[in-house]
């Protein structure tokens, strides 16, 4: 029966009699970064696979001949809670049109999330864990080197908290059906705002706290954190225009397809232009510098865009 690299590599360790420490001096790594591989936490990298193989005097295809990767599956829970969701959305329909009380808005916004939000995104993660093929992903960069099974643990993590609060929030808005219609626009509302804000850090932190683990090379990891600078000032604003477009139609009670719900409109794509651009430009600053060795700082386009667009917002929300 085939081993695991980390049983492979605690077998190995053996037959020598070295402790994880002189192993780990071996390879000039630390004690705990063999200790995880040996436990299967983490893997070693393909350049520190030919450095082990070396160390047992192997060469990589005699090391890993009869050692396996240990596979990490899409668990069937994320599936099971996108069911659910979809069975909830039945149940409100049902009892909406026997009591007369079926909220159309409330119904889009349910199928938005469990259709879109949810069940799209968990297909294309699950077809990601299950192929290992991630350029469908946004991020990815066929240039980096992934270390892949740690991708997908991530990408489990990611899709379980998903699919969770994408349940609870169709919940929610189902239980609005039971209050007034001015008190089910309000909690509406702030339940949106409060979902599209979880969901965009939930997949900034789960990715940024995985930057280390999934990528091999460190100038790439130094690249990760760095563009997440722009990456969350870009998300940040996004979120307060459209949340201040959010309360300004709830306080002034402005309808759907009028004519100002039509120039706010304007206004987020004005703001989009501002936003948009400064991120591809500080992407850009960020693989040039750091790609030169330097340390990254916001420059002056990241504060002039900041300026503009809280302009742009300031007259969106007074006009």
């Amino acid at each position: 029966m085939k081993k695991s690299v980390g049983e492979k590599l605690k077998e190995c360790r053996g037959q020598r009699q070295w402790s994880q420490q002189e192993l780990a001096d071996k390879l000039h790594v630390t004690r705990q970064a063999v200790s995880n591989w040996e436990r299967n936490k983490t893997l070693p990298d393909v350049y520190t696979l030919k450095e082990i193989a070396a160390v047992f005097d192997m060469t990589l295809d005699e090391y890993m001949e009869d050692a396996r990767q240990a596979e990490v599956k899409m668990p069937k829970t994320p599936g099971r809670i996108v069911g659910a969701t979809f069975a909830l959305i039945v149940l409100y329909l049902i009892a909406g049109g026997m009591s007369d009380r079926l909220m159309v808005e409330l119904v889009m916004e349910m199928v938005i999330i469990s259709v879109f939000c949810q069940g799209f995104v968990h297909l294309c993660l699950s077809y990601s864990v299950k192929s290992g093929n991630f350029t469908g992903l946004a991020g990815f960069d066929s240039k980096v080197e992934y270390r892949v099974e740690e991708v997908k643990k991530v990408l489990i993590q990611m899709d379980m908290h998903i699919c969770a609060v994408s349940f609870g929030v169709v919940l929610l808005l189902g239980v609005c059906a039971l209050l007034g219609e001015r008190e089910a626009e309000i909690v509406s509302i702030c339940a949106m705002l409060s979902y599209v804000l979880d969901y965009t850090l939930a997949i900034c932190l789960y990715n940024y706290r995985g930057i280390e683990r999934t990528m091999v090379r460190e100038k790439d990891q130094k690249m990760a954190k760095a563009g997440y600078v722009s990456l969350i000032w870009f998300m940040g604003w996004i979120f307060f225009v459209c949340a201040g477009i959010a309360v300004k139609m709830a306080l002034r009670s402005i309808e759907n397809n009028s004519p100002q719900a039509t120039g706010m409109l304007g206004w987020l794509f004005l703001s989009l232009l501002v936003t948009v651009a400064e991120l591809f430009f500080e992407q850009y600053r960020v693989k040039k510098i750091i790609g030169a060795d330097g340390k990254y700082r916001p420059g002056k386009a990241f504060w002039i865009s900041t300026v503009l667009t809280a302009g742009l917002v300031a007259v969106m929300l007074l006009a």
